[in-house]
């Protein structure tokens, strides 16, 4: 599997700097389009079944990235390039064979729910 970044909810100026970034790090970007949020994760890579539709797509509020492929150093490389070129709020995932089969929205709605807790007032 190459290492790539889906991209969810990006558009215009953070849109660019991902591809941009991804690019000097040897990485693919993929923006998926709202037509695509009922497709599983996993079958953007081939992990799961393409054909597999959820009933309603439904929709992602924020931006969301999707990493999957990158090894750790990768990984650290990206979210540094990120975070020094300003490229926005998103909430970020590693694909595993766990949520290869939950669609875009509910993978955003899971990271959200878990985003909230982590960042609630102890």
């Amino acid at each position: 599997m190459r290492a790539t970044v889906l991209a969810y909810g990006c558009e215009g100026r953070e849109l660019d700097i991902l591809k941009t970034v991804c690019a000097r790090l040897g990485l693919r970007a993929r923006r998926v389009v709202p037509a695509e949020y009922g497709r599983p994760v996993g079958a953007f890579f081939g992990l799961a079944n393409a054909g597999e539709r959820a009933a309603s797509a439904g929709d992602i509020p924020g931006r969301m990235l999707v990493l999957a492929g990158l090894t750790d150093r990768q990984r650290e490389a990206l979210l540094t390039a990120l975070r020094t070129a300003r490229a926005g709020d998103s909430l970020k995932a590693v694909l595993t064979e766990y949520n290869a089969s939950w669609t875009g929205p509910v993978l955003y709605a899971a990271l959200a729910e878990e985003h909230g807790r982590m960042s609630a007032p102890r």
